[in-house]
């Protein structure tokens, strides 16, 4: 393989990995959005930060303990990235280490928040994975400021790169502004992808759950809501081990060391 091709297979991968997390972060964000008290994305920090504020407020102590354990955790992720994002120098071994840090927490999310009575910890834990893969995975090609935890800046660079694209006579037609727009649309639509996967799996778990209960063993998602829904623990179980295999597929695309002829 030559140098060039080889160059642009890693770019490729790191694009693959940097759309993957997106991915799972909107895969995460659905399953926050209809299983949680919150039901508000816990990837993004500006709605958690408002809420902060709204359960100060009212005294609402143990749901600002979750907010808070959002907020550190997603610092906490930030710091360490940033302490360990060349921790090794064989390309190879960082990002394997990189994706783990990420998809790790990002899989006992789900299983803490499910299965523990304390869901503040649950909350830290995506916290500090959003927050490491905001750190670890944001670079497409020539891009390298790809929000890979949230969708507003990639909205704005879409319509920003669409304009560009499509409608500025002087940049009207530029070839690296249509891939510029391509990229963003890309981001945004995996980012609506993971949540629509999860939204797909609980419209089925729901009806599966209703027709065929596979366990007594029923909880309560949505307390603000009256608390009058539940699922069956087995079928929780299923949407956990496929969120645990759509994070180890990328496995399968880490960048490989360039070889130094000698």
């Amino acid at each position: 393989m030559s140098a060039e091709r080889a160059e642009k297979t890693a770019n490729f991968k790191v694009a693959f990995l940097t759309v993957a997390t997106i991915f799972i972060m909107g895969y995460v964000n659905g399953l926050a959005m209809l299983s949680t008290h919150l039901s508000l994305p816990v990837t993004p920090q500006t709605g958690n930060v408002l809420w902060m504020g709204i359960n100060t407020a009212f005294g609402e102590w143990r749901y600002l303990l979750e907010n808070l354990g959002l907020f550190f955790g997603f610092m906490g992720g930030a710091v360490f990235a940033l302490f360990t994002q060349n921790l090794f120098k064989n390309k190879t071994n960082q990002f394997f280490y990189n994706w783990s840090v990420f998809v790790v927490p990002t899989i006992l999310y789900p299983i803490l928040l499910h299965y523990t009575v304390a869901a503040w910890v649950g909350f830290t834990v995506i916290g500090f994975a959003s927050g490491a893969a905001l750190g670890f995975f944001r670079k497409i090609y020539h891009m390298d400021q790809i929000n890979n935890a949230m969708a507003t800046g990639n909205v704005r660079f879409l319509g920003l790169h669409f304009a560009l694209a499509f409608l500025k006579k002087d940049t009207r037609g530029n070839k690296k502004e249509i891939q510029t727009f391509l990229i963003f649309l890309t981001c945004v639509l995996a980012f609506a992808g993971g949540a629509f996967l999860y939204a797909m799996m609980y419209r089925l778990d729901y009806a599966l759950a209703l027709d065929f209960p596979l366990s007594l063993n029923y909880y309560i998602y949505d307390p603000h809501r009256g608390g009058v829904l539940g699922f069956a623990a087995t079928y929780n179980t299923i949407r956990i081990i496929i969120l645990a295999v759509i994070c180890v597929i990328p496995y399968f695309f880490f960048p490989k060391t360039p070889k130094v002829a000698k």
